[in-house]
């Protein structure tokens, strides 16, 4: 996709409709400087914010996409252009390999169980609903995402299934334990043991060398040193920073310091990862590195990962996605047999249609 003729197009329908970026900034809830950066060719709308600009600049997703107006007569043939244009622009041109095959020796079976949970908050007499009756299962050794709009409930049930809140009703298991039978002193210790956590910006301690911060929850955890340093040089291979074990968060890059806190997350073989925007701190490349890694886990090391995210590129790589929009899951996806491009298209198709249905 060209960036610069996208952001010229958006600001040339915007002018057309008489708006200011500060009114079409108004109308979407953004500030006029992200408007100001899409004209400008320095970033790209968010995901959930297409059609609501496809509506208020009254052109289609393709147009906005191809940066220009498409004639009726050259419909299908321009669309199915722009959207291979943007698959390839996207993904590269690796298919990936379809359906993940089961990591050898593990037997599938429901690793995350949520059932009927809902979440209200009491502020100054009013109660607000946040999630209302969400219920799926993850099973070992899948991947699977969470994607919808800022408010849709996303944050708010990755930190019920953390155990950092509690449901108001409903029930979470893991690993066949119901997490609210757990006092706060068992539950800091299941925490430890059977979750994983990677968070976009890392949350590793910079005065701890790479080494040091995988090592410290097998540290508190008493392990035998010998089983420890073979177990951390061992993930350290395969997620490729062996050559930087010795150093600093901050000598290191940006997806160095997130494949250490993969490191950090997987090496206590936690029961699930849960994994909050994680792509959202990297560059393209540093991103498809890491999803490859999150694949490898999933594929190698038997791992289940529940991501939230709002990129369609991150949300390619899972096995199952499901769209949450006013604190519900509205539809899920499955990615079964289809490769990474058709199962991108999938997901893209499946947003653009949720966000439709929003603004009626």
């Amino acid at each position: 996709m060209d960036q610069q003729k996208i952001g010229c197009f958006i600001a040339r329908q915007r002018k057309e409709k008489g708006m200011t970026q500060g009114e079409l900034a108004g109308k979407l809830g953004i500030t006029d400087k992200a408007v100001s950066k899409w004209e400008t060719g320095k970033s790209m709308p968010d995901l959930s914010l297409f059609v609501p600009l496809c509506t208020l600049l009254e052109i289609t997703l393709n147009e906005l996409f191809a940066g220009e107006r498409i004639l009726a007569e050259q419909l299908k043939t321009k669309t199915d252009e722009v959207l291979l244009q943007v698959i390839t622009d996207w993904l590269g041109g690796d298919a990936g390999s379809g359906k993940r095959k089961e990591a050898e020796g593990t037997a599938l079976c429901d690793i995350l169980k949520v059932e009927n949970v809902s979440k209200r908050y009491r502020a100054g007499g009013l109660e607000t609903a946040a999630l209302h009756q969400v219920s799926f299962r993850v099973e070992k050794g899948s991947f699977v995402g969470i994607m919808g709009a800022s408010g849709s409930g996303k944050t708010t049930l990755l930190n019920l299934i953390a155990a950092i809140d509690s449901p108001s009703e409903g029930v979470i298991e893991i690993g066949g334990k119901r997490t609210a039978d757990l006092s706060d002193e068992e539950m800091a210790k299941f925490r430890r043991e059977h979750l994983g956590f990677i968070f976009q910006e890392y949350n590793l301690l910079n005065t701890l060398t790479i080494y040091e911060n995988i090592a410290l929850a097998l540290t508190i955890r008493e392990e035998p040193e010998k089983d420890m340093d073979g177990r951390i040089r061992k993930l350290a291979g395969k997620l490729d920073i062996q050559s930087v074990l010795m150093q600093f968060p901050y000598e290191v890059s940006g997806g160095q310091r997130q494949r250490c806190a993969c490191a950090r997350a997987v090496v206590m073989k936690p029961d699930i990862i849960l994994a909050d925007e994680p792509t959202g701190a990297l560059d393209s490349a540093s991103a498809r590195q890491l999803l490859d890694t999150f694949t490898m886990l999933c594929k190698e090391e038997g791992a289940a990962i529940l991501m939230v995210t709002h990129d369609v590129l991150s949300a390619s790589y899972c096995d199952r996605i499901l769209f949450m929009r006013d604190g519900e899951i509205k539809t899920s996806l499955e990615r079964g047999d289809a490769d990474r491009q058709t199962f991108f298209a999938r997901i893209l198709q499946k947003t653009a249609w949720l966000e439709e249905e929003s603004w009626k």
